[in-house]
């Protein structure tokens, strides 16, 4: 009987020639998107960037000579330092008063039935078919004078109702734009959360509360972290909640830079600014990056 020696190729040749293949073909699918990314992104970013290193006169508008002046400026200034402060105060504010306010809605949403988690779903995003513009406007009737918060202080006999142009009316504000942002990324978080894992800290004899200090928190740090990212870039690039119920008087980076470009058409100071702030995001997103990265969360029992 003779045996064949052929040995059929094909099989090993395949595979070699779609990995071959795979590569280009990644990035002809990858080409749309990144031609959309750098044309309305990069692009953009880089023009801004350049324009932030120009300087600018009344008389003769931009100027082509490269200069640092901008920066310095926006760096060194007493009025300016006071806006960055403002700004990352504000940022800051509007993500801490978010979690207390939205993190026991994705607690609660977390531990209901699939039907109960329909209806918060529903009263979540249902703030987001309004505009933005429009809830603002609804703050501002609430929060002014002879508005909904003060005639309730008023009837108490108490002063104070209406905060509308300060810092607390804008944080107020902010938190009701981007609750539902925060909630939907913890709840994502806890719904990862193996259902056994809470029910195998019970059996060991873990109290509800060691439980959730010990498990539930920790494992929805992602997140909670991820949360608080969206909410700090949101927060600190907001222009019309800030501008509706902060007023002329309250500045932040995003009036100052529309009240440099479009009022005082100082549009080379206004990109420094805009720059600024992008790094000011971007400072915050890798300190987010290396705190989930270098964290490890353990849970532990006695």
């Amino acid at each position: 009987m003779l045996m064949s020696t052929h040995t059929d190729t094909t099989d090993v040749a395949g595979p070699k020639r779609r990995f071959g293949l795979r590569i280009p073909t990644t990035l002809l699918l990858l080409l749309p998107g990144l031609a959309v990314f750098s044309l309305f992104f990069v692009l953009p970013l880089a023009i801004l960037a350049v324009n932030s290193f120009h300087g600018y006169s009344r008389l003769s508008g931009i100027s082509p000579d490269f200069t640092i002046e901008n920066y310095v400026l926006a760096l060194s200034d007493r009025y300016y330092i006071i806006i960055l402060t403002k700004t990352f105060s504000l940022a800051l504010s509007s993500a801490f008063f978010t979690f207390l306010v939205g993190y026991p809605v994705a607690l609660y949403f977390y531990s209901a039935s699939e039907r109960q988690q329909g209806w918060i779903i529903l009263l979540i995003l249902s703030p987001l078919l309004v505009s933005v513009i429009v809830r603002t406007f609804g703050w501002l009737v609430i929060l002014g004078p002879n508005g909904l918060v003060d005639v309730v202080f008023k009837a108490f006999g108490l002063e104070g109702g209406s905060i509308l142009y300060s810092q607390t009316a804008v944080v107020i504000g902010l938190v009701n734009v981007f609750l539902p942002f925060f909630v939907l990324s913890v709840a994502t978080s806890l719904n990862a959360i193996d259902p056994a894992v809470p029910l195998a800290a019970s059996s060991l004899g873990a109290s509800p509360l060691r439980v959730f200090a010990s498990v539930v928190f920790p494992l929805s740090m992602p997140g909670i972290a991820s949360g608080l990212l969206i909410i700090f870039s949101l927060s600190s690039s907001s222009f019309v909640t800030p501008a509706l119920l902060g007023g002329s008087k309250f500045r932040v980076l995003s009036t100052e830079i529309y009240q440099d470009a479009l009022v005082l058409q100082n549009w080379p100071f206004a990109a420094s600014l805009a720059i600024i702030l992008i790094f000011i995001v971007l400072a915050v997103l890798v300190a987010q990056n290396t705190f989930v990265q270098h964290s490890r969360y353990r849970v532990v029992f006695h």
